[in-house]
Parts: structure tokens; C-alpha cells; sequence
């Protein structure tokens, strides 16, 4: 008989081996063997045990090597230091795949992740794929095999159904099952990776991709490893129209590890991660519950970017904290044109016309429901669309949700808000494939989700200047990072325009420095080991004659030498002052778990208290360039707020462009390079970097 292919051997394995079996009752042990049996898992069912002869009326074999039939799948539950001769024996009896349920491997110090690699370095020597360890295993609706003790299965049914589920949390697999079935929600296959020391979220979401049972997966993520196999993935499950939804963790996580720049601060990781979703084509949403009604928002319809979203109630006090969370949200509540309007009531319609679309008491008929439904789908005054629905949803449930359900099969996204409890309500619309939403924050999670979706966006290959004369400057250099000078040095390699400046190698010599740049000036130290100058006491402003330079730079390199006494001033660099409409940060971050980033901000020493920032990965073209320009709030002014003057976006969005091309640069790698301020002109009279900062791994 022919070897099963490895999704085979993971979901509709011939025969299972339960490796640890016991038939104690309340031992995690003791529950696969009758979840198994419990669901109609078809196949052969082997406890592993030395010490039992059966385990459930069924015969027990001392090893997996002494079982008689084929076994595709193991699932280990021994104590983790016998796992590795486990490991062994699965290897000798021909094993696919091995799950490791058993924890304290890499997640529990040094020497777990000893013990951890052993157990890969035998699966890989013996051809055993693994699963795991640390994780909570396998669930497949059809054909059934659940190779897990999740108590979640004493459910006395599991529903089938279209969606994939592969979690780095393992009990959340539990929550998934539960909190789905209750909303009449079924899935297709679902995994708990644990700590991916083998196969990964990639490789199963691949496997999800190929599987005809699974149209969209859900990915519940702690991290992202093995970066380029999960971005070939998440890209191929768009290109096959299976979406992707993640909920990720860490985004209230403090970005302490970063803090050799602003631009590390503000870029953190999860403002990397978001800015790689968002480049992918993944859809990442705010909250659980979201999660698990995005796909009736997303399945059979593409990314419609927008931020306009049409409220129709039944209920003043549902339809306003919809209309209060969307736009806390950033989405728009629109209204309908006034001919839309008119349209409705030349029919013996009813509507309060707004930002909120009151039905009122009197027009809360099906007629009447129809009749703006109708008129809001067909609008091109909105983006998508949500109906709020009060008491009748606990009550009269079928009434309630019908129109609902008849206009929600359209390309336009239409939700449905249950304002009260109401299960059965919530049950139509699901199996009608019409996202339930129960809270005003859940709604406008899910639409912002929907309407920030984007196609996956293309990732250039080739740099769009040169980088010769870049890497050049750059050089091979041993130190930490660069100083100011070198800093400009390759700036301007980049082709960014640069405040004027002078460098003096001593305190003596700057005062010519100071002629040749002119006053007022500003005076800066120059060193490697003093990355922000600001806050060393290593800036001085609006100098007005060269008595004044040399006095402020005396007290400098004073000060520096009693609190930086290790730092090594290289000189001084002597800099005219140039004065714009704002100051703006732009920022070069190598992620460790995403790549290259670029960053824009409001500039300055408080660039890293607002958290107002763009971040997309690098390179970026023009195009996404201005996105950006576009997202940061505190850009507003510069972008014609109100007629204030307009600063040079242009200028901005070329600086941009060629910090991001440090991408490209190899070696020696960056880790981060920042211009702050990059000094904004007015319109047409470009930008220039006044201070800079460059990081070498």
C-alpha cells in the first residue's frame, strides 16, 4: 500500500499511535483515545504504554515499533525527556508525522531548547515530520480524527464546515471550536502549531490552501517565524482566493529592545508586522470575536478599499454606538444622496436621513427595509454597510433578519449588529453566511478590517538608484554606527538634500567652521558612541557669533567628557540654521521579524510620544510614498489644513523613496538609519536633512 502524503498522514491518518496512553479518568492522556472514538474517527487506534495491556478495551503495545499495522500519525503525551527515544522508535515503525502534545521544550529556558533540538535533530535523521512540541494537536471535521485532549471535544458534535484554523496558542483551539459553534460556525481543519521546531504555520497553511474543504483560514499568532515560507503562503492564498485572518498579539507590547533610535521606538514590531499585513494582502483585525466573523465578510468578494460605511436601524441607541465605534474606528457614517432619499418616500417610504439611517418606529416593516436596503446597496455614497437591529432580533428572529439576508449576498459588505442577545438570530445569519456582530466595537473592527484590505502589493527586486556610491560610503566598518559626518556622507550618496555644514576637528578650528557656514549656526558633536545628541548635551542652537561657538562648545565637550567619559569626540559639525514650516522624521528599520521598514513621522526630540507614525516595508515607490504623507495626523498642516501653506510633499516623498533603498544594501547590513529633523520647506522649495543617524548590525 502506498505511503499517504504528509497532509494525509496529518488529517486522515490510516493509523493513529497515542504514544503515553492511559485510561486514568481526568488525565490529558487519557482523552484522545476517546475523542477519537467519540467523533467516528474511522481508522486504527494503537495505545503506546509498556505498563498497560489495554487502555479502553484496546490492546496496548509497549512501542510504536511493536504495533502491526501502519501508523501515519503519532501523538506523543510521555514526560519531554523520553521524547527524544520516542522520537527514535517512530522513525524504526516508519511514522509521517509525530505531534509532541508534551511541553517544557523551547518555551522553558536553555535547556529546553537542549532537549528541543535533539527530538529535531532525530525526527529529521529518522524522516519524521513533526508537529509541536507544546501544542494541543490536530482537529479534521471530514473524514473526522480528533488527535487532541482538548476538553472542548466532550461537545457532543462537531460542526463541518469551510474554515481553516492553525493557532500558536493551543487552548485557544478550544475557544475557536466553542465560541464558533455557538454562532453555528463550522470548520474544516484546524491545528495547533506549538512551537513550530518543524513544520510551521507556513507549511500547513499551504497545505489549507490545497485542501477543497477549506475556502479561508484563520491564524490565531504569538510571532511570525520562518518569514519568507509564511509570506510565499499568505500571497498563494490570495492569489487562490482563500483569504487570510490573523489575530496577532503585541500590540500593546513596549518597544524597550529598540531604543538606539526614535525610529526603532516608534517601528516597533508590531508597527512592522501591521505594515506587513497590510503589504500581503493579510486581513488583521483588532479582536477575538472578529476574527471568527470575517470570513462571511470576506469569502466571494475582493478588497474594496474605503472608509465610508452606510448604518441602517431599527434602534437610536444601537445605531449611534455603531455610528460612535466606527468612527473611533477612522471609517465615515454616510448618509444617503437626497435622491435616494426622495426615491423612498415617493414609495410610502420612511427614513430619518443622516449619518445614522433611522428606520424609525413606523418604518421598521420589511417593505420598508427593503426599500432602503435596496437604496443603500446600490448607493455610491457608501463602501459597505451595516444593519442594527433591536429587541425584534431576540423575539422574531426570522422576521428580523430576513432583508437582511436577502440583499447580503452582493459585492458590497452588509453586517447585521444584534444589539440584543439573540442566538437564534445570530444562527440564521451565520448559516446564511451574513457576518453577526455583537458588540459596536466588533462591527467596526470587522469593516475597518474589510475596508483596509488590499490586494498584496507588488515588492520591488532591483533598486531604483544607484547604490554604489552608498555602499561605498557606508564601507566595512567595524564600529557600532556612524557618525554625523559619515551619516551625511551617505545621505547624500542617496541623493538626499542636506543642511549645509562644515566639519572642525577641534574646538579651535571651529570658529572658522563657523565663518564659512555663517551665523546664527548650530554646533553639534560629532561621535560614534553618542547616537542621540539631544539628550548628551551635544547640540547647541542658534549661535550667534564665534565667541559664542567656542564658549558653548568648551562647556560641550566639558559636559561630555564628565557624563560620556568612554565617548570619543571625532570633532564638531558646524551647521547654518535653516528654518521650514515643520520638522518631519524619516526612518530606515531592519524588523527582526519582518524585514526592512521605512517610517514617517512629525520630527523632533517628542517624534516618539505622539505615536503618530506611517510604517510601511521598504523599498516604497512614490505612490505609497504620499500614503504615507497622507496617514500621519500630525502632517495635516503641511498638507494644506484649513489653507495653511502647503509644505513640499514632494521633497518629503522623495526622501522617502531613497532612504528606503538601504533595503538593497546587504553588507554591511543596516539595522537602522533616521533623518530628524528632515526640515519641510513651502511647496516647490524641496526639504533638507538637518541631523542623521546610521546603525550597523
Amino acid at each position: 500500500m502506498a505511503r499517504p502524503s504528509l497532509a494525509q498522514a496529518i488529517f486522515e491518518p490510516r493509523g493513529i499511535a497515542l504514544i503515553g496512553a492511559s485510561d486514568e479518568k481526568g488525565r490529558n492522556n487519557s482523552r484522545p483515545q476517546q475523542y477519537l472514538k467519540k467523533h467516528g474517527y474511522k481508522g486504527k487506534i494503537y495505545p503506546i504504554n509498556p505498563k498497560r495491556k489495554s487502555v479502553y478495551r484496546v490492546k496496548a503495545y509497549p512501542s510504536v515499533t511493536d504495533v502491526p499495522g501502519p501508523v501515519d500519525h503519532a501523538f506523543i503525551m510521555t514526560g519531554p525527556n523520553v521524547v527524544p527515544a520516542v522520537m527514535r522508535d517512530c522513525a524504526k515503525a516508519k511514522v509521517k508525522v509525530a505531534t509532541i502534545f508534551t511541553a517544557d521544550f523551547a518555551e522553558a529556558g536553555a535547556d529546553g531548547v537542549k532537549l528541543q533540538a535533539e527530538v529535531v535533530a532525530e525526527a529529521k535523521k529518522g524522516g519524521v515530520r513533526v508537529i509541536g512540541p507544546n501544542c494541543m494537536g490536530v482537529y479534521n471535521m471530514d473524514p473526522p480524527a480528533m488527535i487532541s485532549p482538548n476538553t472542548v471535544l466532550q461537545l457532543p458534535k462537531i460542526f463541518k464546515g469551510n474554515i481553516g484554523v492553525i493557532s500558536q496558542s493551543g487552548s485557544l483551539t478550544g475557544t475557536f471550536l466553542s465560541r464558533g459553534q455557538h454562532r453555528g460556525m463550522g470548520f474544516s481543519k484546524m491545528v495547533s502549531i506549538g512551537n513550530e521546531c518543524d513544520l510551521s504555520v507556513a507549511e500547513v497553511g499551504e497545505m489549507l490552501i490545497d485542501d477543497p474543504k477549506t475556502e479561508c483560514i484563520l491564524l490565531f499568532l504569538e510571532t511570525i517565524r520562518h518569514e519568507p515560507a509564511f509570506t510565499a503562503m499568505v500571497r498563494r492564498a490570495f492569489k487562490v482566493g482563500k483569504p487570510v485572518i490573523v489575530y496577532k498579539l503585541g500590540r500593546s507590547e513596549a518597544a524597550a529592545e529598540f531604543t538606539a533610535s526614535h525610529t526603532g521606538a516608534i517601528a516597533g514590531t508590531d508597527s512592522a508586522v501591521e505594515a506587513y499585513f497590510h503589504h500581503h494582502g493579510v486581513v488583521r483585525v483588532d479582536q477575538f470575536e472578529t476574527l471568527l466573523e470575517m470570513p462571511n465578510l470576506l469569502l466571494g468578494r475582493s478588497p474594496r478599499p474605503g472608509h465610508r460605511v452606510s448604518v441602517i436601524t431599527t434602534t437610536g441607541g444601537g445605531g449611534g454606538m455603531a455610528v460612535d465605534r466606527l468612527g473611533v474606528a477612522g471609517l465615515t457614517a454616510a448618509p444617503l444622496p437626497d435622491k435616494a432619499v426622495a426615491r423612498i418616500e415617493a414609495e410610502g417610504g420612511l427614513i430619518s436621513n443622516g449619518p445614522l439611517l433611522d428606520l424609525t418606529y413606523k418604518g421598521a416593516t420589511k417593505e420598508n427595509t427593503d426599500r432602503v436596503l435596496n437604496e443603500v446597496m446600490n448607493s455610491k455614497a457608501n463602501d459597505a454597510a451595516v444593519m442594527v437591529i433591536g429587541s425584534s432580533a431576540q423575539f422574531n428572529p426570522e422576521v428580523s433578519v430576513r432583508s437582511l439576508i436577502k440583499f447580503a449576498g452582493q459585492d458590497k459588505p452588509l453586517g447585521g449588529f444584534l444589539v440584543p442577545e439573540a442566538a437564534e438570530s445570530g444562527r440564521l445569519l451565520t448559516e446564511a453566511g451574513v457576518p453577526c456582530f455583537r458588540t459596536p466595537e466588533n462591527c467596526a473592527d470587522a469593516m475597518r478590517a474589510f475596508l483596509r484590505w488590499h490586494k498584496p502589493k507588488p515588492t520591488p527586486r532591483s533598486p531604483a538608484i544607484d547604490l554604489k556610491p552608498a555602499r561605498a560610503a557606508i564601507g566595512n566598518e567595524g564600529h557600532r554606527s556612524l557618525d554625523e559626518r559619515q551619516c551625511r556622507t551617505v545621505f547624500g550618496k542617496l541623493g538626499i538634500k542636506q543642511v549645509a555644514a562644515a566639519f572642525a576637528k577641534t574646538v579651535d578650528s571651529a570658529t572658522k567652521a563657523g565663518d564659512a557656514v555663517g551665523f546664527p549656526c548650530v554646533a553639534k558633536v560629532v561621535s560614534k558612541d553618542i547616537l542621540h545628541k539631544t539628550e548628551a548635551g551635544g547640540v547647541l542652537l542658534g549661535i550667534k557669533n564665534a565667541r559664542e561657538l567656542a564658549s558653548g562648545l568648551k562647556a560641550m565637550e566639558s559636559r561630555i567628557g564628565r557624563e560620556l567619559p568612554d565617548a570619543k569626540i571625532e570633532g564638531y559639525l558646524i551647521q547654518s540654521m535653516v528654518k521650514g514650516l515643520a520638522e518631519v522624521l524619516v526612518g530606515y528599520r531592519l524588523d527582526d521579524l519582518v524585514g526592512p521598514t521605512v517610517v514617517l513621522s512629525a520630527g523632533g526630540v517628542m517624534s516618539e510620544l505622539y505615536g503618530d507614525a506611517a510604517v510601511r516595508l521598504a523599498p516604497v515607490n512614490r505612490k505609497t510614498a504620499f500614503e504615507m504623507i497622507e496617514e500621519v495626523t500630525g502632517l495635516a498642516p503641511i498638507r494644506g489644513y484649513r489653507g495653511m501653506p502647503k509644505g513640499d510633499l514632494d521633497a518629503i516623498a522623495d526622501t522617502l523613496v531613497a532612504i528606503s533603498q538601504l533595503a538593497f544594501v546587504k553588507r554591511p547590513k543596516l539595522t537602522e538609519a533616521e533623518i530628524n529633523p528632515l526640515i519641510v520647506k513651502e511647496e516647490g522649495k524641496g526639504a533638507v536633512a538637518a541631523d542623521g543617524l546610521i546603525v550597523l548590525q
